[in-house]
C-alpha cells in the first residue's frame, strides 16, 4: 500500500469529491420528489460531472489494488456526503409541512395563540381516548416548522404533535406570505 504524500492527496481529493457529488445527489433527490424539474436537472448535471471525475481518479490510481486509500476515500466520502446532503437540505428548508396538533387541556387557548402568531389554523372536533378533542392543522413553510413547534409547546408542552411534508397546497392562508412572528425575530 502506497502511503506517499501523492497517494494521500489523491485519497483526500476523492473523499472531498464524493462529499460534493453525494451531497448534491441527496439534495437533487429531494427536489426531484418535490417536483422541481429544472433544479433537479441542473443538480444532476453537476453531480454526474463530479462523479465521473472522482471515479476516473479512483480507477487511475487503484491499478492492481495498490492504493486502498482511494477506496477508503470513496467510501467515507460517500457516507459523509449523505450526512452533508441531508444537513444542506434541512438548511435550505424547501417545501411546506403540515403540523397536526391535539391538545387535551389547552386547545382553545392554543388555537388563539397560534392565530396571534400569524399561523393559519384549521380545527376540527375529534374523538380521543379520553373523550372529545380539538384537532388542529397548521400548514407552514418548512423553514418555520421549528417556530410552530415552539409556539405549540409554549402553550401546551403535553400536546400530541405530528409533522409531515406537504406535496402541494392551494388556497387558504398564504403560507408563503407569512412573516416571522415577533417572537421569532427576537432569536
Amino acid at each position: 500500500m502506497d502511503l506517499s504524500l501523492h497517494a494521500l492527496t489523491i485519497a483526500v481529493g476523492i473523499f472531498f469529491l464524493r462529499i460534493c457529488d453525494v451531497s448534491i445527489g441527496t439534495v437533487r433527490t429531494i427536489f426531484t420528489i418535490r417536483g422541481y424539474k429544472m433544479v433537479s436537472f441542473c443538480l444532476g448535471v453537476i453531480e454526474s460531472a463530479i462523479w465521473i471525475f472522482a471515479i476516473s481518479r479512483v480507477m487511475k490510481y487503484i491499478a492492481g489494488g495498490e492504493n486502498v486509500l482511494n477506496i477508503f476515500g470513496w467510501a467515507f466520502g460517500f457516507a459523509t456526503g449523505t450526512v452533508t446532503g441531508i444537513t444542506l437540505e434541512r438548511w435550505i428548508g424547501s417545501g411546506t409541512v403540515l403540523v397536526r396538533v391535539i391538545s387535551r387541556n389547552h386547545a382553545i387557548r392554543l388555537k388563539e395563540y397560534l392565530h396571534s402568531e400569524r399561523y393559519g389554523v384549521t380545527a376540527v372536533q375529534g374523538q380521543g381516548y379520553e373523550g372529545n378533542v380539538l384537532v388542529m392543522f397548521v400548514v407552514a413553510p418548512r423553514l418555520r416548522e421549528h417556530d410552530v413547534l415552539v409556539a405549540v409547546r409554549h402553550v401546551d408542552p403535553d400536546a400530541f404533535i405530528t409533522v409531515e411534508p406537504v406535496n402541494q397546497a392551494y388556497g387558504g392562508f398564504p403560507v408563503t406570505g407569512v412573516s416571522p412572528s415577533p417572537s421569532a425575530l427576537k432569536k
